[in-house]
């Protein structure tokens, strides 16, 4: 029927074919979009320490800046780690805090899970002392920094710095 009204099938093959393509990166273009959309975002650099605290407006946005200032000293102190460690070793962290997420384990819990998995050598260990170091200079800056912008109950809720005296801390023995 086709071939009676002088369409060749050379002509029906190709269009069919150029359809096919149309379809197929159109499909694939959709593809992209939702994995742009899906895409996890890296955790801003005060996400860890605002969990269940409820910010107004005003204070969104002094948290952004705050995030914008304080973002190259965090991916600083990620790469430095991210250096030390092997591809190995990354793998096996993340096994190590999936599987302590899902027990359920208290972060020191966690914390000695992922230490075991690492398996450090000497120098690394050497190495993670000083990335501790910034970290817990990081964290201190980004508390701080939040303590300036919330109010006082929303400030109490923040975790106190890693060697900060407080409630929870160890006593000194005499």
């Amino acid at each position: 029927m086709l071939f009676r009204s002088g369409i060749s099938c050379r002509a029906v093959c190709r269009g069919l074919l150029y359809a096919g393509l149309i379809v197929g990166l159109s499909i694939n273009a959709g593809a992209d979009e939702k994995k742009q959309k899906g895409a996890k975002k890296a955790p801003t650099p005060t996400a860890r320490f605002l969990n269940g605290i409820e910010l107004t407006a005003e204070q969104k946005e002094k948290v952004a800046a705050l995030d914008k200032e304080l973002a190259p000293e965090s991916q600083k102190i990620t790469k430095m780690r991210a250096e030390i460690l092997t591809e190995t070793q990354k793998s096996a962290e993340r096994d190590a805090q999936k599987a302590a997420r899902t027990a359920g384990k208290t972060p020191a819990e966690t914390k000695k899970s992922v230490d075991e998995a690492l398996k450090l050598t000497d120098e690394q260990k050497e190495k993670m002392k000083s990335v501790q170091q910034a970290q817990q200079a990081f964290t201190a800056k980004a508390i701080e920094g939040l303590k300036k912008i919330l109010t006082s109950e929303q400030a109490a809720k923040l975790p106190n710095p890693a060697g900060a005296k407080g409630k929870g801390g160890k006593k000194k023995q005499q």
